[in-house]
C-alpha cells in the first residue's frame, strides 16, 4: 500500500461518537451516541441513538477546545428541559459536564476523550427545530472571586 492509498482509504473500524451529560441533579447520566440506528453499549453503558450534527474541538497547540453539538428538538429537545428543570429546582451552581469520546473499533476504551463544561452563557440553548450545546474546558466553578471578609482575619473594620 503506498502513501496515496493510505490517506484516501478510510478505516473499515467501527466509529462512534459518544456524549455524555452529567449534573448531580441529574437522575442518571444522559448517555448519546451520534447517527447511529442503534442503541449501542459503549465502555459498559448504553448510549441513546441520535442524529446529530457535531464540530469536534480543535486539536491545534495553544487553541482552546470548544465542542459545538446541535440535536433535532423532537428527538431530545423534552428531556434536555426536564433535566435543565431539575437543575434549576435544586439551585445548584454546579456547571453541566460533557464528556465527549471518540470510539474506533474497539468499544471498551475510547480512543480520544475531551473533559467540557456546557458554557455559562449559551452553553444550552433551543430553537424552533433543535437544541445546540456549546461546551469548553473552562469551568466556571474555578473562576477566580474574591475573597470573603473575615473579622478575624482583617480587623481594620473593627475600629469603625
Amino acid at each position: 500500500m503506498d502513501k496515496r492509498e493510505f490517506w484516501t482509504t478510510k478505516s473499515k473500524l467501527a466509529e462512534y461518537h459518544a456524549v455524555v451529560f452529567e449534573h448531580p441533579a441529574f437522575e442518571a447520566p444522559f448517555r448519546l451516541v451520534a447517527n447511529q440506528f442503534q442503541p449501542v453499549t459503549l465502555a459498559g453503558a448504553l448510549h441513546t441513538p441520535v442524529p446529530m450534527d457535531l464540530r469536534a474541538p480543535e486539536q491545534k497547540r495553544g487553541s482552546q477546545p470548544k465542542l459545538q453539538l446541535a440535536f433535532p428538538r423532537p428527538v431530545v429537545g423534552r428531556e434536555f428541559k426536564r433535566q435543565l428543570r431539575r437543575i434549576s429546582a435544586a439551585g445548584s451552581r454546579a456547571p453541566i459536564a460533557v464528556t465527549y469520546a471518540v470510539y474506533l473499533g474497539n468499544t471498551d476504551a475510547p480512543q480520544v476523550t475531551w473533559q467540557l463544561y456546557a458554557a455559562e452563557a449559551g452553553g444550552v440553548t433551543f430553537s424552533g427545530d433543535q437544541v445546540q450545546v456549546t461546551a469548553t474546558d473552562n469551568n466556571p466553578m474555578r473562576r477566580s472571586a474574591a475573597e470573603i471578609y473575615d473579622p478575624n482575619i482583617f480587623t481594620g473594620l473593627q475600629l469603625l
